[in-house]
């Protein structure tokens, strides 16, 4: 009995020394965080650059999340998200060196916590369906001294662009005045003066110039400039044609102190058709080679990227309408990169006749592409892209994913090693506004450059619509989101411009994507079969009518009667192997999904099954020896 007795006070006393063993580490350890990312798109690593800025901050900022943690009918995804949201923004805190203090509030009803988020211009969300009070606050503010800043709700669909959003909201109240841009075009972007000639007036900005005036100090700058004004903060060409070696010149000396360029060159810029002047020859084509040459990268002005991957329905009137490989749209992550924040939240990018960026960036300067083509996509001449009857890819030169648009990052070296040369009748001297030339970068610069102008018009970008007298515009693509996005990115901290998208937390059934994929590409041939033999048809008829007689124009001959069952016919047999493709689509996903659930039900059990089968034969088989 004693024996018993010691063995328990023994065993109780052990216990107790292991639990404050544990206590004890879990007490030195509790302000310890030791984190490693496992995910494949590294989600919950902070980009490089983020923590530099912030540790780099000039004044602290203190991030205020109200989120409602104390709502009953938070949904646990959402529960998921905001656990992920809090760990993100104690890594912000952590990372910082201090500069980033990190508060979480729970507005309840008729709190001073509440009161604060309203006066923030946070709207709270209802949770309860439709007619229900909202309930649901989930915004951040940042605020650094007298200047806030505030993203009225967190949306959990774009997690993935949640660092670049808080770290430009951080710059946002930290930086001194408005961005400084510089616009330099050879199309009236910036509106021009009434010409009396002309059918339409051309006075007004174009849209994107419009929207970017709400951020931004917006400066025009001369194409004839041969200097440019060094507190820009980002210079802005839209199909540069022509310029001067005197203002290349100025946009390479631009560079190297630091300033930051967006280039949209084009080797065949329709918009320049709409904005002639009497008697004036369009000028179609742009580049800026003589400058990006020096970098390694340069576009052939006379040659178009045709993919029928990414070809564009456009109407050629008299009711046809023609893929046209030559005009481009983007779509998601088949062209655009879902890893850079400026192309991650776009899904469909319009341009019409664009050119493609080759070479390899000289040392000291890294490439990104930010816009591709498939790895069908071939290069084509202009009148082949122009004309309807030759828009086939046949014949053209293979060009796999040709670069669209890319952004260069480093230390640039000039393009005038030994300053500008002489126009005709000037002497070989740099332009009296520059002593001395820089010949490399004095800091580290970026730019981005696009193949294609036109996506700037309003005819590509927005459709215009009147209401009560006044013109408002609704952007029919992305055009004027990439524009906007970039011109963010390469106005703010260097930070930004490098910082990606943090993947996505959602993880995409690939089997089902690629099923559907496939089951839609049968179905639109099919249905262009169906098209083209109803155009077929129709043509028939026609001929046949023309060939009967003026009094009997209103009456169907047997011909025609036979032409018209014959598509019938072959209309039904078509819609009918489009039901069974349908049907096919859907049984493939609705076995794939069997499969998965048996997976999932039965794998689990089996593999605790096995292991315990294992485990019993190897201790029966050690007994036994």
């Amino acid at each position: 009995m004693k024996t018993t007795t010691s063995k328990w006070f023994t065993g109780v006393i052990g216990a107790l020394v292991v639990l404050g063993i544990v206590i004890a580490v879990n007490l030195l350890f509790s302000g310890v965080r030791l984190r490693k990312d496992l995910t494949e798109e590294k989600q919950y690593t902070l980009s490089e650059g983020t923590a530099t800025m912030l540790q780099e901050l000039q004044r602290p900022v203190t991030l205020k999340f109200y989120v409602s943690k104390s709502n009953p009918n938070l949904p646990m995804p959402l529960k998921n998200y905001v656990q992920r949201v809090i760990d993100f923004m104690r890594e912000l805190a952590d990372r910082s060196g201090g500069n980033v203090i990190f508060e979480t509030w729970d507005p309840q009803p008729d709190s001073d916590a509440e009161e604060w988020a309203q006066r923030y211009g946070l709207m709270p969300q209802a949770t309860g369906g439709i007619g229900a009070v909202p309930d649901l606050y989930l915004g951040l503010v940042a605020v650094a001294g007298t200047r806030e800043a505030a993203i009225p709700f967190l949306d959990p669909s774009a997690e993935p662009q949640l660092e670049y959003l808080v770290v430009r909201m951080i710059h946002e109240v930290t930086r001194s005045g408005s961005a400084k841009l510089g616009v330099l075009s050879t199309l009236p972007v910036l509106g021009a003066a009434a010409n009396p000639f002309m059918q339409q007036a051309s006075g007004e900005d174009w849209l994107f110039v419009s929207e970017l005036k709400k951020q931004y100090a917006v400066q025009p700058v001369m194409p004839e400039a041969e200097s440019i004004p060094e507190d820009l903060d980002a210079l802005i060409l839209v199909h540069p044609h022509g310029l001067s070696e005197r203002t290349l010149f100025a946009i390479d000396q631009f560079l190297l102190k630091g300033g930051r360029l967006i280039a949209y060159v084009d080797p065949m810029c329709i918009s320049t058709e709409k904005n002639l002047q009497a008697g004036e020859m369009p000028q179609p084509s742009s580049d800026i080679n003589r400058l990006s040459g020096a970098w390694g990268i340069t576009m052939d002005a006379q040659t178009i990227v045709a993919d029928v991957a990414a070809a564009t329905p456009i109407n050629l009137g008299d009711g046809r309408a023609e893929r046209l490989p030559a005009w481009l749209t983007l779509r998601g992550k088949d062209n655009l990169d879902r890893k850079e924040i400026v192309t991650a939240p776009l899904d469909n990018v319009m341009l019409p006749f664009a050119g493609a960026f080759v070479g390899e960036p000289v040392e000291g300067l890294t490439m990104t592409v930010l816009a591709q083509g498939s790895s069908d996509a071939v290069m084509i001449n202009a009148y082949q892209a122009r004309n309807p009857a030759m828009m086939s890819t046949r014949g053209g030169a293979p060009a796999p994913d040709a670069r669209l648009a890319v952004r260069l990052s480093g230390s640039f070296p000039t393009a005038f090693p030994d300053g500008p040369s002489a126009a005709e009748g000037e002497t070989n001297e740099p332009p009296t506004t520059v002593d001395n030339w820089l010949k490399v970068s004095e800091k580290e610069s970026s730019v981005v450059l696009i193949s294609d102008a036109d996506l700037l018009s309003n005819d590509f970008s927005a459709r215009g619509m009147n209401i009560f007298g006044q013109i408002l515009y609704q952007p029919f693509n992305d055009n004027l989101n990439f524009t906007l996005n970039l011109l963010e990115q390469m106005t703010g901290n260097p930070a930004l411009i490098g910082l990606r998208s943090r993947g996505r937390f959602d993880r995409p059934f690939e089997r089902v994507l690629a099923l559907e994929r496939t089951a839609q590409e049968r179905w639109q041939e099919q249905e262009e079969l169906l098209q083209q033999k109803l155009m077929d048809t129709q043509r028939r008829i026609n001929d046949l009518q023309a060939l009967k007689e003026q009094d009997q124009q209103l009456v169907l001959s047997a011909a025609q009667k036979a032409e018209i069952e014959k598509f019938r016919q072959e209309r039904f047999e078509i819609q009918r192997q489009l039901k069974d493709v349908r049907k096919n689509l859907r049984r493939s996903i609705e076995s794939l999904g069997l499969r998965l659930k048996v997976l999932n039900m039965a794998a689990v059990p089996a593999l605790v099954a096995i292991f315990g089968i294992v485990y019993g034969w190897r201790r029966r088989t050690r007994a036994a020896g």
